[in-house]
């Protein structure tokens, strides 16, 4: 009983729940209905199975009323279980007929209209179905409905549809949404041919049509083959991103074992680049190859818009890898360059002292080959040029590589920037320290040996001051003591001490370093040498001073005691000799073993020890030197009457020898060198200078013995003065040789070979040179000779420059020749020479009016050339008259202003002074082109007014019967007008037309017509008007046109607007055909609003 209780209540609270919430709990991982009925079959065996057991009981109590409520509760029970399964299957066999033959009716496949994605069309309610009939078959339910059976035998079927379904739409939707905006251009027709085979899936071809499969695993391959493209090459557009981003990882240069305290390493530079470059080139030709995989991937002409823009999305992507690859290297330099990380030196540059400037190595210094700079602007074009390596993909846009777009960068170039500054900064460092040591720049620039000569002879080392005040006159010599000598030493080992406090290298920027240690061993070496010298001059000499002395005691000694015998002058001048050396040596020998002495102290001081035997000359020489002068004063007093008499044969020479100088003087002043004649000028010169040498060696002789033997003899100032002007004539004559030479070569020069600018360049070097000569030749005749020859080469020089002009003709020639009296033959053999011989220098201001006359008369010839070629082609414009057909002249506004311009051009030249040659030729073309410009303007006028009177008196019978005697006076002109068209029309040139025989009084004959014409045509308006005053306010065409179409309506109404404030037109009656008759019906204003007439005006009448 309380079993059925139980059951009973888990049946109640399955009602309620379907009742509340529309579904009933299941059987697990079962359908609906077949976990229905199997949830019932499972309720029912709860209570069946005791039951069954129940009845087999046998016992009184089963005849009792409790029994008998137990078997009505079971009974009923079963009741319920049994109308529950009725009840849920009965209402799903009866509709799952109609959900079978809807589904398998509706189309394969579904598309979303938003998304343009789509999805397979299988119905929930189908695979419930097949689901259904699976369990229901298991439970061996019999009663399955047929629709419902016939569906499951299909579900092997359907099962092969639906996965083969949802791979294409897997493989479609995948296509359609990872397919990026620049790739789908590329694959749009190979998506919309898709699209058309899945439309058929998508509105025609549903779960129960024939040939399904046959038209699935067609769909299956396209969109399979599609799908595999895109996928191939999106994996190649990976592998081309992933093959740009492995050189962003690493810098193209590095340090030195890649360790923070090493410099960057510039030793493997070639071989990195090498092997860097090469792995660029071969992933540029993998990428190329790619790219080219793409297209064929994607079925595209290579020349399509859709292809050239996806050739940029991934030269876009080569252009981020090379700005990745760039950025590395460069941020390299710029993190280890950076004086705030503090990293280490990078760089260095070793200070050298290269006599006499002090460098880097490498130089620091701008614009330098191989410098600093040049090093790092070259490791930077490394790391760019990465980006020339790969040929440029997308070659529409005119260039070859990437390496202009990296360059144009603005980020990376500010860090090229950034990277250069610091680059500027350091070095500017760097030089300043250099330049520290510029305190020492003498050391090595000063000339030790002209110091120590200055030293010597001043003590010092002489200032620019000093010289500029001594001016001309020569400084007084002070020779350095002993004590100057010390402190020149002295100052030099300070120096040395100074030098050795130097730092073997400096570091900038905490990146770039200094190696300063070979310019501080050059530097401490040249210092030694400063000092060294003056030691050694000190130890030289001590040395030659001794030596030197004991050489002339021995010499001297020697000579002193040789005897000398009465009549013996060369005996008796080498005895004088010695006794006047000893004479001038004796106070500076007596005074000079004292300081030797202290100079080889002082040498002592600087640890420089003489050798033993300069201290053994110096204990013996004093008084060997005594013992000199003592033979001296005796031989003196043993050779004094020989010398008193070779002093009066002194005195007898030097008198016979100033008279012999002052014949020779006079002589001299008469050669021929002096003379620019002279034809001869060495040879004389070299007679005169033996003369000359040989009495210069008598004087120098005979000054020698003067010397020896005390006597006093004039200074021979004329011999003298001769030597000067020997010298000065020779230079003189060289330039003056130089010149004629010269000169002669250039007159050979043919005429068209001349270089005027390059002759007068060298005139003008000989004329400088010439006035450099010392100022006294300026009086030689021979000075005037090549100064006038050269000043006449000048002036010729000049005109010939002019007569080179190019618009000098023959006839200026023969003008030329007729101002200079002399005739030549003006060819291509003509030479220099040929035009000298005009005297050119004596013409120059006739030469220099020829030329202007010439340029004058060139500048008209080709005013004159113009003319003919611009109005040999100019030509009239022709336009047809709208009416008669007949042609019409048209002129250009370039024809006018052209004629104009022209006209006053030719006035101009008749106004000039040299028009004389073309007077003729522009005197024709004035009355040409004067006759074309009259013409013209008659021509347009008659045309004008015959145009305008044509239509009237022509084409209006009104007017002509108005007007007959005019009427026929226009005939007569059109008839004139039309024959002189036709004759304008052959000839279209404008100055040939223009200028035809009586033309223009043929035109003036028609122009006064034409005004007889309008002047009739004017008074006859007139009389209309004051019929009807309201033609006062329309213009004379327009009267004209209304008076011509009188009796055509339609026409005069166009000008009611201009008669009438208000009127702008009328309403006409028409007939059945529609055509328009002469009876108005109504008018409209102008702002559109009719006005009917109360009763139909006819317009019959003129």
């Amino acid at each position: 009983m309380k079993e059925l209780d139980v059951a009973k209540g888990i049946y109640d609270e399955q009602i309620a729940k379907m009742k509340e919430q529309g579904h009933v709990t299941l059987h697990k991982n079962m359908p609906k209905i077949a976990g229905s009925l199997r949830w019932a079959k499972e309720l029912r065996k709860r209570i069946t199975a005791p039951m069954h057991e129940f009845k087999k009981l046998e016992h009184p109590c089963m005849q009792g009323g409790a029994a008998k409520l137990v078997f009505t509760k079971f009974e009923e029970m079963l009741n319920l279980i049994s109308g529950w399964n009725q009840e849920i299957y009965e209402d799903w066999a009866q509709n799952v007929g109609a959900s079978c033959s809807h589904n398998m009716s509706q189309p394969l496949l579904l598309r979303n209209q938003n998304t343009d994605l789509i999805s397979v069309n299988f119905d929930a309610k189908l695979t419930a179905i097949l689901r259904e009939v699976k369990y229901l078959k298991v439970a061996d339910v019999e009663e399955i409905p047929e629709s419902a059976r016939d569906l499951f035998k299909q579900n092997d079927m359907f099962w092969k549809y639906v996965t083969n379904l949802d791979l294409i739409v897997h493989l479609y939707n995948k296509v359609r949404n990872k397919v990026l905006g620049v790739e789908y251009p590329l694959i749009e027709g190979q998506l919309k041919q898709l699209d058309v085979i899945l439309q058929q899936a998508e509105t025609t071809l549903t779960w129960e049509s024939e040939g399904v499969w046959e038209y699935i695993q067609m769909t299956r391959d396209h969109v399979n083959e599609l799908e595999s493209s895109v996928h191939k090459a999106k994996n190649n557009i990976e592998e081309i991103n992933n093959l740009m981003s492995s050189w962003s990882k690493t810098p193209l240069f590095a340090r030195y074992e890649n360790k923070h305290e090493t410099l960057l390493n510039l030793d493997d530079r070639k071989d990195r680049l090498e092997k860097r470059y090469a792995n660029i080139s071969d992933i540029g030709t993998k990428i190329h190859q790619l790219l080219q995989q793409n297209k064929e991937y994607f079925k595209v002409d290579s020349d399509s818009d859709v292809w050239e823009l996806y050739v940029e999305y991934v030269d876009d992507m080569i252009v981020e890898g090379f700005v990745s690859t760039i950025y590395c290297s460069m941020n390299f330099l710029l993190d280890n360059t950076d004086p705030k990380n503090n990293i280490g030196p990078l760089f260095q540059a070793q200070l050298e002292l290269e006599v006499p400037e002090l460098i880097f190595k490498p130089s620091l210094d701008y614009n330098t080959e191989g410098g600093f700079y040049e090093l790092v602007e070259g490791l930077v074009t490394d790391i760019y040029r990465q980006a020339a390596l790969i040929p440029r993909l997308a070659l529409h846009t005119g260039r070859e590589d990437y390496q202009m777009d990296l360059e144009q960068m603005v980020d990376l170039s500010d860090m090229r920037n950034e990277l250069m500054e610091r680059m500027n900064s350091v070095m500017s460092k760097a030089i300043e320290y250099r330049n520290s040591f510029d305190v020492y720049a003498y050391l090595w620039v000063d000339d030790r040996n002209e110091f120590m000569k200055q030293f010597l002879l001043y003590n010092h080392v002489l200032t620019p001051e000093e010289i500029e005040a001594a001016g001309e006159e020569s400084i007084p010599e002070s020779p350095p003591t002993l004590k100057q000598f010390k402190e020149q030493i002295d100052n030099f080992e300070n120096i040395y001490q100074e030098a050795q406090e130097i730092e073997s290298t400096e570091l900038f920027d905490s990146w770039f370093r200094v190696n300063s240690k070979p310019f501080k061993q050059a530097l401490l070496n040249t210092i030694k040498r400063w000092s060294y010298m003056f030691k050694q001059h000190l130890i030289d000499h001590v040395t030659n001073s001794l030596k030197e002395l004991s050489k002339f005691i021995q010499s001297t000694d020697s000579g002193l005691l040789t005897p000398i015998e009465e009549g013996d002058y060369n005996g008796m001048v080498d005895c004088m000799g010695y006794l006047y050396a000893v004479k001038e040596r004796q106070q500076a020998t007596d005074e000079m073993f004292e300081p030797l002495k202290q100079t080889i102290e002082l040498l002592k001081t600087f640890e420089q020890e003489l050798p033993e035997e300069v201290h053994l000359q110096l204990q013996e020489l004093p008084e060997q030197w005594n013992n000199t002068k003592k033979i001296s004063i005796t031989v003196k007093q043993q050779v004094a009457p020989l010398q008193a008499t070779e002093v009066a044969n002194i005195r007898r020479h030097t008198a016979s020898f100033d008279v012999t100088q002052h014949k020779f003087r006079e002589s001299f002043r008469g050669i021929g060198p002096f003379r620019y004649a002279c034809e001869q000028p060495y040879i004389i010169l070299n007679e005169y200078n033996e003369v000359l040498a040989a009495m210069e060696l008598e004087m120098s002789q005979l000054t020698d013995s003067a010397g020896l033997f005390e006597v006093h003899i004039p200074d021979f100032k004329q011999l003298k003065q001769c030597r000067k002007e020997l010298i000065m004539l020779k230079t003189l004559w060289d330039y003056i040789i130089i010149v004629k030479s010269c000169f002669d070569d250039w007159k050979t020069t043919q005429w068209k070979d001349i270089n005027v600018e390059q002759m007068d360049i060298d005139c003008k070097k000989f004329s400088k040179d010439i006035r450099t000569l010392d100022k006294e030749m300026r009086a030689w005749d021979s000075y005037s000779g090549v100064e006038d020859n050269v000043k006449n080469m000048l002036t010729s020089l000049r005109a010939v420059g002019e007569l080179q002009n190019p618009a000098i003709r023959e006839r200026h020639w023969q003008q030329l020749m007729s101002a200079t009296k002399v005739r030549f033959s003006m060819d291509e053999k003509t030479t220099l020479a040929d035009l000298l011989s005009l005297n050119l220098h004596n013409y120059e201001d006739e030469v220099r009016g020829i030329v202007d006359k010439a340029v004058k008369e060139m500048s008209m010839e080709k005013v004159l050339k113009e003319l003919d070629v611009t109005w040999t082609t100019m030509e009239f414009e022709h336009d047809a008259h709208p009416r008669t057909g007949i042609t019409m002249l048209k002129t250009s506004e370039e024809l006018i202003e052209t004629l104009e311009d022209n006209q006053v051009q030719l006035q101009n030249m008749l106004s000039s002074k040299y028009i004389a040659h073309f007077l003729t030729e522009v005197s024709t073309w004035q009355k040409k082109l004067s006759t074309a410009d009259q013409v013209i303007s008659v021509w347009m006028e008659v045309q004008r007014t015959w145009s305008h009177l044509e239509s009237i008196f022509i084409g209006s019978e009104d007017i002509r019967s108005q007007l007959p005697e005019d009427s026929a006076r226009f005939d007569g002109i059109d008839t004139d007008f039309k024959e002189l068209v036709k004759k304008m029309e052959t000839t279209k040139n404008t100055v040939e037309a223009t200028n035809q025989p009586n033309l223009y009084e043929k035109l003036e004959t028609l122009q006064e017509n034409l005004i007889l014409c309008e002047k009739a045509l004017a008074e006859y308006l007139e009389t209309k008007r004051l019929a009807f005053p309201r033609f006062y306010f329309v213009s004379s065409a327009d009267l004209l046109d209304i008076l011509s179409n009188g009796n055509n309506p339609p026409v005069v109404s166009r000008h009611l607007t201009k008669l009438f404030d208000s009127m702008s037109k009328l309403e006409f009656e028409k007939d059945d055909k529609g055509n328009v008759l002469k009876m108005a019906v109504g008018m409209y204003s102008k702002d559109g609003e009719y006005v009917t007439l109360d009763k139909t005006c006819d317009l019959n009448g003129q």
